[in-house]
């Protein structure tokens, strides 16, 4: 096996709007400060006659349509299957508008000119991965995260507390690439920071890079209701380096890795198609709005405002979708001993419990945000209990649907 890894600086030259939060001041104004520059990280495995090229982007999220000339380009320069480049978000809130849609499929701000530029520096920036790969065996460690997030909507539920790190050494025993699943919101910034920013994750993994003097690739896995939300004693970057600190050092003291064997890899497709009409539900998302008014009317908690003015925002997007129709395509990466199942959108941790369940591998990895975005899939039991089911197009109970024939799909030999 071959692997590379490559780190490239995706600042903004131009001014971005923020994506994450619905405020006026997100709403109405752009940036340019970025608190520290935001990457894409690579990682790049060949194995056999396959290659898998992995991309991390320092974005809210991503779609289908915005990376088809990122991966098409990719595909015809470096000779990659289209179907083995799978690009992910970290999910920061405080990352810049091009790429990203939110949970309705609304864009934050078409923002060609920064989209462009970062589809070019990638394409370029990857030439390294190609002339600087190394032979290499893999170790895979697995910790469990107490004390920094938990789920966010209630302390009682399950939260998947897993963390792997996947590494890479080459035969002098140096680390030459690692590749890091964690699942949480990278949400500590408040929603009026204006500062450009990886937030949680991202200053996650440039702790690890300042340990290992590798910028691990990092992914989230299913992060929709777990968040750092009832531990957080502020929303500022003194609060984030305090957390991504304390997860970075649970995931460094880890000292038991066991090897595992990626000699072989085959790729396949999941697909399942989405439709309906919204407009049945139009009078219940206008009683919704109502309500949601009078809420707001009535409180100043900085949390619920936060949240009811995003579900404000949500229910007047859905009373201009007349009809829902979504294509939803997963990929799952089958090695010998490891699975990695990519998600195009928000996943809650009582589904990513029950993929897990299914595979036959020791390891399961599920990336989120992946090659597209669908917002969030929660559980039917929370519709009506939580900010997700309001963002959301996914009907109840339809998420379950889903699952159940990935889950087995992946049990398929």
């Amino acid at each position: 096996m071959k692997v590379s890894t490559v780190s490239i600086d995706i600042t903004p030259h131009n001014e971005v709007k923020l994506c994450g939060y619905i405020n006026d001041v997100r709403n109405t104004q752009r940036t340019s400060v970025a608190h520290a520059p935001i990457y894409a990280v690579a990682l790049y495995m060949e194995i056999q006659d396959k290659k898998l090229l992995f991309i991390s982007m320092d974005v809210l999220s991503v779609t289908k349509e915005r990376l088809r000339d990122l991966k098409e380009r990719i595909q015809n320069q470096y000779d990659i299957d289209y179907d083995s480049i799978f690009v992910n978000a970290i999910h920061t809130h405080s990352g810049p508008s091009g790429f990203s849609v939110d949970a309705m499929g609304k864009e934050y701000e078409n923002n060609e000119e920064f989209r462009n530029s970062v589809v070019d520096r990638i394409v370029s920036g990857l030439n390294h991965l190609f002339t600087n790969t190394q032979e290499a065996r893999s170790v895979i460690g697995k910790v469990n995260v107490k004390g920094f997030y938990d789920n966010r909507n209630d302390a009682n539920l399950y939260f998947d507390d897993e963390a792997y790190t996947l590494q890479f050494l080459n035969d002098q025993n140096q680390l030459v690439a690692s590749f890091v699943n964690l699942n949480v919101h990278s949400t500590v910034l408040g929603p009026f920071n204006m500062e450009i920013s990886y937030d949680l994750i991202g200053t996650i993994r440039e702790n690890l890079y300042k340990e290992y003097g590798t910028r691990p690739y990092v992914c989230i896995g299913t992060s929709a209701d777990i968040s750092n939300r009832h531990f957080r004693q502020g929303d500022d970057f003194d609060e984030l380096n305090r957390v991504s600190k304390g997860i970075a050092d649970i995931l460094i003291k880890n000292k038991q890795y066991d090897e595992i064997i990626l000699d072989r890899v085959d790729v396949k497709t999941f697909k399942y198609h989405l439709e309906y009409d919204n407009k049945v539900n139009y009078d219940y998302y206008r009683e919704e709005l109502n309500r949601i008014q009078n809420e707001l009317d009535g409180t100043d908690d900085k949390t619920k405002v936060k949240l009811l003015t995003s579900s404000k925002d949500k229910y007047e997007s859905k009373l201009k979708i007349d009809i829902v129709s979504k294509d939803i395509e997963c990929k799952v990466i089958d090695f010998p001993t490891l699975e990695i199942i990519t998600f195009p959108g928000e996943l809650t941790s009582t589904f990513g419990k029950q993929l897990k369940s299914k595979s036959k591998k020791p390891y399961t990895i599920i990336i989120t945000c992946c090659n597209d975005h669908h917002g969030y899939f929660i559980e039917k039991e929370q519709f009506g209990k939580c900010y997700e089911s309001t963002a959301t197009l996914i009907p109840k109970g339809q998420t379950e649907q889903i699952i159940e024939e990935l889950g087995n799909f992946i049990c398929e030999d």
